[in-house]
């Protein structure tokens, strides 16, 4: 038997298991992996193609009188010499077409949901963040977001985080300028590398003014600013949480703090 006929064959087994895989990591969270190649795909493919052939498997022969013949499935996979074999393993299937069509057309679809479901059900359940193998490859959707504060190898807790303020030191025309603002975006390549990173109401203030202790920030008149990562040497980040709370839920020394109104008489 024709190899390209079994090689074609082992694609449609093993289709699902990809479209599983893609329908995964379609999401902002996934960016092309440098470590991954088509023998990483394959064997991640595996699994999830046995389980959801399983599953319609067992589904088909439940709900409907076909069942699937894995003696005319191991003939046309091992690629059998014997023409009459062959000949008789071809009538089935030209029996079967439309079935077959249709059951793998639904096992592809189903494929494509249950990856985005998966998906979606890990990112509820936070588990990307507790265990490194479910963790999506852009390593700065986790940074911005803070997120990374829950991972176990980091002595700290994510939260509600409710502000992120970001300091970006820049190389600006051979003079260092310091960028500060509220993180309002950022941007990767293909690739996963940064690109660069949007603030908003942005201020800035050269090093070079320290040294005369003027450290005051220059508000840029502009709501948002983009930052080039050619630019950058490196970047701050702050994580701030803030809630909501009454007047009755503060105790009377934080009511003195925080309504306290007082100022110093100025000298003239």
């Amino acid at each position: 038997m024709n190899i390209a006929f079994t090689s074609i064959l082992l694609f449609i087994i093993l289709a699902p298991g990809f479209l599983f895989r893609i329908s995964y990591n379609s999401s902002k969270l996934s960016v092309k992996d440098p470590n991954r190649n088509l023998v990483n795909d394959l064997t991640w493919s595996i699994l999830p193609s046995i389980l959801l052939h399983t599953i319609s498997i067992f589904l088909v022969e439940l709900v409907s009188t076909y069942f699937i013949d894995f003696k005319l499935l191991g003939n046309l996979l091992l690629g059998v010499t014997s023409s009459n074999k062959t000949e008789e393993s071809f009538i089935q299937l030209r029996s079967f077409f439309y079935p077959i069509f249709f059951y793998n057309i639904i096992v592809f679809i189903s494929s494509i949901v249950f990856g985005y479901l998966a998906m979606k059900l890990v990112r509820k359940l936070n588990w990307d963040r507790k265990y490194r193998f479910l963790r999506f490859s852009n390593k700065w959707h986790y940074i911005f977001t803070g997120e990374c504060l829950d991972f176990p190898e980091v002595p700290d807790e994510f939260k509600e985080i409710t502000e992120k303020y970001v300091n970006v030191l820049c190389k600006v025309n051979g003079r260092s300028v310091l960028y500060s603002g509220e993180f309002f975006n950022y941007y990767v390549d293909s690739k996963g590398d940064l690109e660069a990173i949007h603030l908003k109401l942005p201020e800035r203030r050269y090093f070079e003014n320290d040294a005369e202790d003027k450290k005051d920030y220059y508000k840029i008149p502009s709501k948002y600013l983009v930052i080039p990562n050619s630019d950058i040497i490196n970047i701050n980040f702050k994580y701030m949480s803030s809630t909501e709370v009454t007047e009755s839920e503060l105790t009377e020394e934080e009511k003195e703090n925080l309504f306290d109104f007082s100022t110093e008489e100025k000298q003239t």
